[in-house]
């Protein structure tokens, strides 16, 4: 495999997975975030994960400076100017990631890979603000990226069969599956995970059962690894409710979030992150 030069823009919990995956694989990570705290969190983040590696085992000591060599925190965006393959990684907003695109494409060369780990929003209204969009797609990675093996590629109308096929060598190569599917509102995992997180919701909500008993159900009657409310616990309620609000204007009003998680989120009740959701996480 060939080092690559890859450049992460957000270092949020999914631009640290992500940064994480490709890390690992032997790549260059430069590492770009607006804000510098969440850019200092996340590099002692990404250290401290490396430390946990080696402590057991699944990772060299030996190759400790070798690791720290190929992370570059960059505090401008200009950072990335040398990076061969980009992935953005910002809050799922499509106007935010409209205006950071222009800024991007005057920075990286023509030949490089511009993809966006949107999670709903459509590849084809973000490809509109990209310069030379042919090298534009979508490479959906889902939480927490440096476990979940599947990463949904998505390319638009123009998206040359070069930024495909590099996208999928390149994700394979950091053992991961990806799957390509066709531009259209939540992907797949997204289109039938959301709605059943949301009825799961709506259940807790309206009194039928307590937020464990439904997780429990589905564990044990639909055989599930883990129980849809505390998934979207992981996935970040705020995140679920972002999903959801954008399939509903993208199909119909079915996927309107549940009040409950309206509420959640208005209250700072995240899920995992913030310690708190449906259930508790001290």
């Amino acid at each position: 495999m060939t080092t690559q030069h890859i450049g992460i823009i957000g270092a949020g919990q999914m631009g640290q997975g992500i940064a994480d995956v490709f890390w690992r694989a032997g790549h260059t990570i430069y590492l770009f975030d607006a804000d510098p705290i969440r850019l200092d969190q996340a590099y002692q983040n990404l250290n401290e994960r490396l430390e946990r590696a080696i402590d057991k085992g699944t990772e060299s000591a030996d190759e400790w400076e070798h690791f720290l060599g190929r992370l570059v925190v960059c505090i401008r965006l200009s950072g990335m100017a040398s990076c061969t393959f980009v992935i953005e990684a910002i809050v799922e907003d499509i106007d935010v990631k409209s205006k950071l695109f222009p800024d991007l494409g005057n920075v990286v060369d023509a030949s490089c890979i511009i993809a966006t780990n949107t999670s709903s929003l459509l590849v084809t209204e973000l490809a509109v603000h990209i310069k030379n969009p042919e090298r534009f797609l979508g490479v959906h990675f889902f939480n927490p990226a440096y476990r979940m093996p599947l990463v949904e590629i998505i390319p638009h109308a123009q998206t040359s069969a070069i930024a495909s096929d590099r996208a999928h060598a390149l994700l394979t190569e950091a053992g991961k599956t990806p799957i390509v599917c066709t531009d259209s509102p939540g992907f797949i995992v997204n289109r039938l995970l959301l709605p059943m997180i949301n009825q799961a919701a709506l259940l807790h909500q309206n009194g039928v059962a307590t937020a464990a008993d439904i997780d429990s159900s589905m564990k044990l009657g639909a055989n599930f690894p883990m129980g849809p409310l505390a998934l979207a616990d992981l996935i970040g309620l705020d995140t679920c409710v972002l999903i959801l609000n954008s399939l509903a204007k993208a199909c119909c009003d079915t996927y309107k979030p549940a009040d409950i998680l309206l509420n959640y989120v208005k209250d700072g009740k995240l899920g995992v992150k913030s310690k708190e959701g449906f259930f508790n996480y001290p």
